[in-house]
């Protein structure tokens, strides 16, 4: 799904899933508790890079957000407000500062993200992601 991604930024912070947010680990937040120690793809379709990264937050904005996680509506927080009415600035994903840095994110803007079981092969991910190249860091294999 394309949707707005933000750097979540906080290395050193505890996370949901009560891991050290550190510089090494690819991770991402969604807005969803049942997410929590998924994998995902995740691809900048502005570099054409693209990684796979483990669900170790909950977030941006929203805590239950499952319509969006798991039910491909729009992120809630895309609507401008969260669901506590707090104004958002429209973000369905948080990037990991290694996410972040391996997809070559400039600024938030939007990425390609959808869910994947354990490591993937660059076979599986040009499946996932059409047009995408074999540029860039490669798949990620998971193993927290």
């Amino acid at each position: 799904m394309r949707v707005k991604a933000t750097r979540e930024g906080l290395e050193g912070h505890s996370t949901a899933a009560d891991w050290f947010i550190s510089p090494w680990v690819p991770a991402v937040a969604l807005p969803s508790r049942a997410a929590l120690w998924r994998f995902v793809l995740v691809s900048n379709p502005r570099s054409g890079l693209y990684i796979v990264a483990r669900v170790l937050d909950v977030g941006p904005w929203n805590t239950a957000d499952d319509a969006y996680v798991f039910g491909g509506h729009r992120p809630q927080a895309e609507s401008g407000t969260d669901s506590r009415g707090r104004p958002t600035n429209g973000a369905g994903i948080d990037l990991s500062d290694y996410t972040w840095r391996a997809i070559a994110m400039i600024d938030n803007d939007v990425i390609d993200w959808s869910f994947v079981d354990g490591a993937v092969s660059l076979a599986d991910a040009r499946q996932l992601l059409p047009g995408y190249g074999t540029t860039g860091p490669g798949p990620v294999y998971g193993g927290l």
